[in-house]
C-alpha cells in the first residue's frame, strides 16, 4: 500500500530494504525515496508488543535500538527519515501530509 500511495504521490520508484553499512553495523531501512534524498520506514505494531518479532528483548530495548539506529542512518547519510503506520496510509493525502511534516516532498 505505501509504493502505490507513493507513487500516487509522485514520487519515483523507491528502493526496498535498503541495506545501509559500515565496518560495524549493518542496518536496512523500507524505503529509498532518492529522488526526496530521504528515508521511509513503515511501522507496524507487532515487532513492539509480540514476542516473535522481539524475541527476548523488552518493547524499551526495541525502542531504544530502533533510536540508535535512526541516529546512525541519519548522521551517516544526511537524510531525514520518515515513519508512517496504517493510519497513516488512508490516502494519498493523508501519507503526502505525514511526509510534509518531516519537510518530504516528491520532486515532480
Amino acid at each position: 500500500m505505501s509504493r502505490l500511495l507513493l507513487h500516487d504521490l509522485g514520487f519515483a520508484t523507491p528502493r526496498l530494504q535498503v541495506r545501509l553499512a559500515d565496518s560495524s553495523h549493518l542496518y536496512f531501512v523500507d524505503f529509498g525515496l532518492d529522488d526526496a534524498k530521504a528515508w521511509g520506514e513503515f511501522d507496524g505494531e507487532g515487532k513492539y508488543t509480540d514476542a516473535q518479532f522481539r524475541g527476548e528483548r523488552t518493547p524499551w530495548e526495541v525502542v531504544r535500538a530502533e533510536k540508535e539506529r535512526e541516529d546512525w542512518i541519519r548522521a551517516t547519510t544526511h537524510r531525514p527519515l520518515v515513519r508512517w503506520g496504517m493510519q497513516h496510509l488512508a490516502s494519498p493525502v493523508t501519507l503526502g501530509r505525514r511526509l510534509a511534516e518531516f519537510g518530504i516532498r516528491p520532486p515532480r
